[in-house]
C-alpha cells in the first residue's frame, strides 16, 4: 500500500495538485486495484475533482453519491440545513428547491425524521441521482421534476429551502477549471446580477408559504442586499446569515 500511495503521489505532485499527501491516500484506500488507483491519479493530476474520481462526497454525517449531473456539495451549505434544523416546526412540511444530490434534503430527513421533506430540481438527470442517495441513506423524500413552483401548484410549505445557481456569467469565467470544466452550469448561473432564480422564487412566496413560515437562500455576500430587499417587498422580515468564514452568505426571511 505505502508503494502504491507513493506512485499515486508524485502524479498529484507533478500535476500540481496541492493536497496531494492526503489525495494520494485516499485515491490508494478507495481504488479497486493498483492500475485504477494510477488512472485516478492521473485524471486527478488532469484536474477533474477528486469527488466525482470517487463518486462520493461528505456532506454533515452522510456520504453521498456524486457525478458530473450534480453539484459537489460544499461545506459552507451544511449552515443552512442547520439554520433549518433549528427552526422548523415539529411535523414541518419543506420544500428544498434545487435539490442537486438531495443533500439538503436527505440530511433534514436523516436528522429531523418527524419533517416531511419535497425535493425538486429542474434537471431529471440530477433528480435521478438525488432518489439513489436518499434509497441509500434510508430517508423518505418526495422528489418532484419542477422549475421553481410549477410543480406545486396550490402547495404551501412551513419552509422553503432554495441553494439554486446564483453565479454571474462574469464570474462564470472567473471559476476555477475544476469547477468550470467538469460542474454542470445549469447548476451554477443565472441571469440579472445570479439573482434571477432567486427573484423568481421570492415571487412565488406568497402563494407556496404557510403563515410564519421561512426561506433560507444561499448566495454570494455581495447579492444580500437585494435579496433582502426583495423579501421585505413582499413582506417578510429578512436576515443575514454568516458562514463559518464570516461572509453574508445566506439571506433568510420569515413571514410576518
Amino acid at each position: 500500500m505505502n508503494e502504491l500511495v507513493a506512485l499515486v503521489a508524485d502524479i498529484l505532485r507533478n500535476g500540481g495538485v496541492e493536497n496531494f499527501r492526503q489525495e494520494s491516500r485516499w485515491i490508494a484506500e478507495d481504488a479497486p486495484d493498483a492500475d485504477s488507483a494510477l488512472d485516478y491519479a492521473r485524471r486527478r493530476a488532469g484536474g477533474e475533482p477528486l469527488q466525482y474520481i470517487l463518486g462520493s462526497a461528505p456532506f454533515r454525517n452522510l456520504m453521498l453519491k456524486v457525478d458530473s449531473r450534480v453539484l459537489i456539495p460544499r461545506p459552507e451549505t451544511e449552515t443552512l440545513v442547520q439554520w433549518l434544523i433549528d427552526r422548523v416546526p415539529y411535523g414541518g412540511k419543506v420544500l428544498d428547491i434545487g435539490c442537486g444530490s438531495g443533500a439538503i434534503a436527505i440530511s433534514l430527513a436523516g436528522e429531523r425524521p418527524d419533517l416531511q421533506l419535497f425535493a425538486a430540481d429542474i434537471s431529471l438527470e440530477a433528480l435521478m441521482l438525488a432518489k439513489e442517495n436518499a434509497e441509500l441513506c434510508g430517508v423518505n423524500v418526495k422528489f418532484f421534476h419542477s422549475d421553481i413552483f410549477s410543480a406545486f401548484d396550490g402547495e404551501k410549505f412551513d419552509f422553503i429551502a432554495a441553494n439554486l445557481p446564483y453565479v454571474t456569467e462574469d464570474e462564470y469565467a472567473e471559476l476555477d477549471s475544476e469547477v468550470r470544466d467538469y460542474e454542470p452550469k445549469l447548476a451554477l448561473t443565472a441571469d440579472d446580477d445570479g439573482l434571477a432564480l432567486i427573484f423568481r422564487t421570492i415571487d412565488g412566496l406568497p402563494a407556496h408559504l404557510s403563515g410564519g413560515g421561512g426561506v433560507i437562500f444561499e448566495l454570494s455576500p455581495h447579492q444580500a442586499p437585494r435579496c433582502c430587499a426583495a423579501l421585505e417587498k413582499i413582506g417578510m422580515r429578512s436576515m443575514v446569515i454568516k458562514d463559518l468564514c464570516q461572509r453574508d452568505r445566506f439571506v433568510a426571511g420569515i413571514s410576518l
